[in-house]
């Protein structure tokens, strides 16, 4: 009995029991390394955070805030500032720090999620190489979507909403790995400026954010169309847009049409065309032709004593007016009638001859809307 009940039993194999607590100090190990690699991913993931929030943020954000941020003591303000006047290399060791992020991320996080989920799919006792496959597949598809969710939309989105806020919390720290990494950043940089001559481009150190008429139209309807200005406003702006691309042409009274006064026209024949044209203003006309040869004002006949209706008016009283072509354009007319304090120009064309007059009233007009003054009748 004992030859056949104890005499086959066997003492514990001491190498197989240092086995199973070597087996489980590896797994214990192996499950430290998992976890420090995906911490390390995730911090990489942070990193590519900050460099894209920082790449859009020197792209979008508008110099004059930030300049009224550095005089009013903001430290962040003032580095975004200079950091934005030297965008070339802020850009290319942005790129640089993405690039290098996103490499060691793809180098620690597929293996480790691989490895993390490869328990999981072992229980599905699938054929080896369908089961390396899928994890592949699992660990580069979360690691992908990670990255592009927390690593570059996320920052992207809030640099966008808040890029002066988001420029001035990172350049501090964006300045200092720019200046680290100087030496790869001016290769990179000196690469890039060769790759793109071919194409007739020249790389620029800073952003320039001066725009013409036609997208300035463009933000103030839009502008008008988010609620950011009313409609008055709206309205005044683009008038004074559209003030530098009309001619003197589109607003003048033409010549046929002008209410005149003859030179030799007694004061009292002037005060009823006064009367019954509403002006205060009025072009005096050459004799036997269409030539304008200046204006009379009514405040100027006003000093004239009343024994002098029969008269004349003398000639001295004849104010000279500005002479414009009908091709300027009416900022520029605009200005020329305030520098010379004339309300009212004579339009002539390239030949001398004179085609309308336009007043000051006419083009201010085309900025604000219909002007009614005293002279205008009250609307039936």
């Amino acid at each position: 009995m004992a030859g056949r009940g104890g005499g086959s039993r066997r003492p514990p194999d001491r190498h197989a029991e240092g086995g199973g607590s070597g087996t489980i100090l590896r797994q214990g190990a192996a499950g430290t390394v998992i976890a420090l690699a995906l911490l390390a991913g995730g911090l990489l993931i942070a990193v590519n955070a900050v460099f894209v929030a920082t790449e859009f943020a020197l792209v979008a954000s508008r110099t004059h805030l930030l300049e009224e941020a550095a005089e009013g003591g903001d430290r962040g303000a003032v580095l975004a500032l200079r950091a934005r006047s030297d965008l070339r290399r802020q850009l290319s060791g942005a790129q640089l720090g993405i690039t290098v992020s996103s490499v060691l991320l793809g180098i620690l996080a597929e293996p480790s999620i691989g490895d993390l989920v490869a328990p999981a799919l072992d229980r599905l006792q699938m054929p080896s190489g369908v089961t390396e496959t899928v994890g592949w597949l699992l660990a580069l598809g979360t690691a992908a979507v990670l990255q592009m969710l927390l690593g570059e939309l996320v920052p992207k989105n809030v640099a966008i909403a808040e890029p002066e806020r988001t420029l001035r919390r990172l350049a501090p720290v964006h300045n200092v790995v720019v200046a680290v990494l100087r030496p790869a950043i001016w290769v990179l940089d000196r690469l890039a400026g060769l790759a793109v001559r071919p194409f007739g481009y020249t790389p620029v150190d800073e952003i320039e954010h001066a725009i013409g008429a036609p997208e300035l139209s463009t933000m103030i309807d839009a502008s008008r169309r988010a609620g950011f200005i009313e409609e008055s406003e709206h309205g005044l702006l683009a008038g004074a847009l559209d003030l530098g691309s009309r001619t003197v042409a589109s607003v003048m009274v033409p010549r046929r049409a002008v209410v005149t006064v003859g030179r030799r026209m007694t004061l009292a024949e002037i005060e009823e065309v006064i009367v019954a044209s509403g002006r205060s203003r009025l072009p005096v006309a050459a004799a036997g032709g269409d030539d304008l040869l200046g204006m009379f004002h009514v405040k100027d006949l006003l000093r004239l004593p009343p024994e002098a209706q029969d008269d004349p008016v003398p000639l001295e009283l004849i104010r000279r007016m500005l002479v414009v072509a009908p091709e300027e354009l009416l900022d520029d007319v605009l200005l020329r009638m305030r520098g010379a304090r004339s309300h009212l120009a004579v339009v002539r064309d390239a030949g001398g001859m004179t085609v309308g007059i336009v007043s000051m009233e006419d083009v201010v007009e085309e900025l604000v809307g219909d002007i009614r003054d005293e002279s205008d009748l009250p609307d039936a």
